[in-house]
């Protein structure tokens, strides 16, 4: 593996720009291959005025973090990798307008070659976000404001999330860490075809569940869950809990629900 010169002193230089109140724990990193494969790989760093919304685009290949941070700008942390015949030169990094995204070359005529790009995004708590990636997972934790979130082939990881939240997947588990005493927004639809769903809620978490599942186990233990296991259309549960609130909908074809209070197994 090679990391670029430039990107490392650019790195070092941003580093030692942020005051120690805006420390941040940076966890994208570029590191060894375990399948031995060359690939070069480098770690870009750039930041882009906050304007209350943000789309991150890590299509076609790469994964989205998002999360936030006290600063009234947006911090873009860029993994790039390239192999085979592709440089890293190649691959472009594109951060402005409220957008961020990547692009590369388009035809590779091998399979021993290609590029990624995955995003570590920091943000101002508030901010409305719309991610998308085909071959990566999202997370976003402890960003409040409307989401929306697809990808193809990866999972989706939401916690401490608020507003309008539209989730989608296509092969890929989605895991939702619900905070607060209730959902703050119109409401929360996640859904997946080939994957698991797991809720976690803090105890009396006021909202309106609903689940489906239509190949697969639904487990709830949340107080007043009802749960009816159809003889064609699957299982599907309802609860009202916390006095009631906005709708927070799970919905898989091909894998198991499972809806629990924080603390239980």
């Amino acid at each position: 593996m090679r990391l670029s010169v430039t990107a490392v002193l650019g790195t070092a230089l941003f580093l030692a720009g942020l005051a120690p109140a805006q420390e941040i724990e940076r966890k994208l990193e570029c590191t060894e291959r375990r399948d031995g494969r060359p690939r070069l790989c480098e770690m870009r760093e750039m930041t882009m005025g906050t304007t209350g919304r943000l789309e991150v685009d890590a299509s076609p290949n790469g994964g989205v973090s998002v999360k936030p941070w006290s600063r009234a700008e947006v911090l873009v942390r860029a993994k790039v990798e390239a192999w085979g015949d592709v440089k890293l030169t190649d691959v472009k990094v594109n951060a402005a307008s409220a957008r961020v995204s990547a692009e590369g070359p388009r035809a590779l005529m091998g399979r021993n070659m290609g590029w990624s790009v995955s995003f570590e995004v920091f943000v101002p708590e508030r901010t409305d976000l719309t991610l998308k990636t085909v071959n990566g997972g999202i997370a976003v934790a402890g960003v409040r404001g409307d989401l929306r979130a697809k990808t193809t082939n990866g999972g989706l990881s939401l916690a401490g999330v608020s507003g309008k939240v539209v989730g989608e997947t296509t092969n890929g588990g989605i895991n939702l860490a619900l905070a607060g005493r209730g959902w703050e927004g119109e409401s929360c639809e996640l859904t997946t075809t080939n994957g698991g769903v797991t809720v976690e809620a803090p105890a009396n978490y006021a909202a309106r569940f609903v689940a489906k599942t239509t190949n697969g186990g639904m487990k709830a233990d949340i107080p007043n869950a009802k749960v009816e296991k159809g003889r064609w259309a699957g299982t599907t549960m309802e609860a009202v809990s916390g006095g009631g609130g906005p709708e927070v909908r799970v919905t898989t074809t091909n894998g198991g629900v499972t809806i629990r209070e924080r603390g239980r197994s």
